[in-house]
């Protein structure tokens, strides 16, 4: 095993702490932010090695760049929007006002949202995906489509843990319950249940995730205070 595969092994660990400071300590290197203590150990095979220490300097450095990033946008482009820790946002991403978004949500590059997009935490958006639709009235006889107006604004609501593949479309006011995975390409035209695999044009179940046991599970973790988890990088 390598330097670079025995520095992979490095981690974290969390407890709750009132203050908010940084300070350095032997071969642990420790954080305290808003509320708790952040503590990242080098194992001790490794506590001497430049190697390792760069690798985690660079890798907290990205983490901050990208959330200076993306309070940069929330604060001047997407105003309005309310987004819990660890969000990230891709290149040339279109939000409408009305947006929400949880703990650790993730939205591809190219992506468009219309205005009331409700999202759950740690759930995932691939790029252009798009939510529209809902936005023209057309039963008015004797009145073009174009100058009908507007019907009521709708909420649209993506649940927790949701990951929506590439290209995907929904329909503006659906709810995709917990858990769900929408394939790349998909057009969801109506409500999806929690846990389900949909995909094609119309967007069908095609089968379940977890079955009952594995979905108390998976609900127990969801209902716990969000925690920072380990990415797995790109594809090779």
């Amino acid at each position: 095993m390598d330097v670079a595969d025995r520095a992979s092994e490095m981690f974290y660990e969390k407890r709750d702490s009132p203050e908010s400071v940084s300070c350095s300590s032997g071969a642990d290197a420790i954080h305290m932010e808003k509320g708790r203590i952040v503590k990242w150990r080098v194992p001790r095979a490794e506590r001497f090695s430049v190697a390792a220490w760069c690798r985690l300097l660079v890798g907290k450095s990205k983490d901050i760049m990208k959330e200076m990033r993306a309070w940069v946008l929330v604060r001047f482009r997407y105003s309005g929007a309310r987004v819990g820790k660890g969000f990230h946002v891709g290149k040339s991403v279109s939000i409408g006002p009305g947006f929400i978004a949880g703990d650790y949500v993730y939205i591809g590059l190219h992506s468009q949202l219309s205005p009331c997009v409700h999202i759950g935490s740690y759930s995932s958006l691939s790029a252009h995906v798009a939510i529209v639709g809902a936005d023209h009235l057309f039963d008015t006889p004797g009145v073009p489509i174009v100058f009908s107006g507007r019907p009521p604004s709708c909420i649209t609501t993506i649940g927790h843990d949701v990951l929506i593949g590439h290209g995907a479309i929904l329909l503006r006011g659906i709810t995709i319950g917990n858990g769900t995975i929408v394939g790349a390409g998909a057009v969801v035209t109506k409500d999806v249940p929690p846990y389900a695999i949909v995909a094609g044009v119309p967007a069908k179940i095609l089968r379940y995730r977890f079955d009952e046991r594995e979905r108390a599970i998976h609900d127990a973790m969801l209902a716990r205070p969000t925690t920072r988890g380990r990415h797995p990088g790109p594809l090779r």
